[in-house]
């Protein structure tokens, strides 16, 4: 081997650098991307100001171990360029079904269960229905009542909105404030509220309200945010606690509490099998630290598993980047909308975490807006349209050009979105 520019005999590596990065540790980087996927030279913030004045920076072969030293564990301060996005087209069909709907509906929500393309709507004036799309049935199940918040601030732009779940058999539903304080759960067989939702005083309006559904031994649960940094599990048919425990929180002059947890829970993401739920939460100064647990774990065996049980991984830290697409690849697999650790230096693309480790299994670019996926394929609604990948190669396969879903019906696969009394359908390939 011979001795490389940054001072060391040792292997080339991917990466190479502007004088002033070699033999640095750590240092404010830029990296400018060559086009072959996500492959990456780097420069000094100096040089890339006079890149852009015209003047190209001078790049040096590095080794591995300076290449490391650079970019582990800190990202760019910026992206240049464009990265290659391979294409390996696929038969597609793009034909996207527009049924007209009943009512005018704010949101909509899966009956994931069934195997017909069944819907809850949620209509402007709270009414809650059942509307089979291909028979165009419908029904009227209950009326939701949950508070207003005209004092809202719209925190980052995030304004305040009506947001609709189902659990999977479509029995009950919730409706809640996102970036507010208020939701309820509803028992759709009798029209009952069985829960009345707080989920804290503290910042609520830097988050969605963290709800989920899930199955748990034969029972319906709710899980939902009660403070800040609390998350609690209700059984969504009596309305009673799951996860009775101690105070999370503590007041200026009182003892910290052992199991205290610095971390403002955000939107949840149950795994299809039910095992895991990601929360895509925050820690002061702020970072965004999407967050994954065993469900299970935390419901038979350790009332702290979402505060500091062993099942808890923390995925990644982005400065000031949260409440970004993620959806699951399966039961095991994450997939994290965003390249990069600072919101202003983020590369469209994502980031796939296997959660049973939390090792990152593969990082590609492209997919931006929100994310869906089936066993095969990873869908991203992007604002020109659906965009169609495989998350094991990173290779995009199909557009469907103008559909921008909301929602995923895992009972039928299709994807779907609500506007101007239709529903809009699209059917994934099997």
């Amino acid at each position: 081997m011979d001795l490389l520019p940054c001072g060391h005999v040792a292997v080339v590596g991917a990466s190479r650098m502007c004088p002033h990065l070699l033999g640095t540790e750590g240092e404010d980087h830029v990296r400018m991307l060559t086009g072959r996927g996500l492959e990456y030279d780097l420069c000094c913030p100096a040089c890339d100001r006079a890149a852009r004045d015209g003047t190209p920076s001078e790049l040096l072969p590095a080794c591995e171990g300076c290449v490391a030293r650079c970019t582990d564990d800190r990202g760019p301060v910026a992206w240049r360029g464009e990265p290659g996005i391979p294409e390996r087209p696929e038969p597609l069909d793009a034909t996207v079904v527009d049924v007209p709907t009943p009512i005018t509906a704010i949101d909509i929500a899966p009956v994931a269960s069934d195997a017909r393309s069944t819907w809850l709507l949620l209509g402007e004036d709270g009414q809650i229905g059942r509307f089979d799309a291909d028979s165009l049935a419908w029904k009227i199940l209950a009326r939701s009542n949950v508070t207003d918040e005209p004092d809202h601030w719209p925190w980052a732009g995030h304004r305040l909105r009506r947001r609709l779940s189902a659990c999977p058999n479509g029995r009950f539903a919730a409706v809640v404030n996102d970036h507010g304080h208020h939701g309820q759960v509803i028992d759709l067989s009798t029209g009952r509220v069985t829960l009345t939702l707080h989920g804290g005083d503290y910042h609520p309006e830097t988050v969605p309200f963290s709800l989920a559904f899930a199955q748990h031994r034969g029972r319906t649960v709710v899980i939902h945010r009660t403070d800040w940094n609390r998350l609690d599990v209700t059984d969504a048919a009596a309305g009673r606690l799951l996860t009775a425990r101690s105070p999370t929180s503590y007041r200026r002059g009182e003892p910290r509490p052992e199991h205290y947890l610095d971390y403002f829970h955000g939107a949840l993401h149950r795994s299809p099998g039910g095992r895991w739920l990601a929360d895509d939460g925050w820690v002061w100064h702020p970072v965004g630290v999407p967050s994954v647990w065993d469900l299970h774990r935390w419901l038979d065996d350790n009332a702290w598993e979402s505060e500091n049980g062993p099942s808890r991984r923390q995925l990644c830290w982005r400065d000031y980047h949260w409440t970004t697409p993620m959806c699951w690849i399966g039961e095991n697999l994450l997939a994290i909308s965003g390249i990069g650790s600072d919101d202003e230096a983020m590369l469209a693309g994502v980031r796939i975490f296997d959660v049973t480790t939390g090792v990152e299994v593969t990082t590609f670019a492209g997919p931006t807006g929100p994310l869906f996926a089936d066993a095969r394929r990873l869908y991203a609604a992007t604002p020109h349209g659906l965009t169609v990948w495989d998350p094991a190669t990173g290779e995009r396969t199909g557009t469907v050009p103008g559909f921008m879903p909301t929602s995923r019906h895992a009972g039928t696969g299709e994807l779907a979105t609500i506007g101007d009394r239709i529903l809009r359908r699209w059917a994934t390939p099997h």
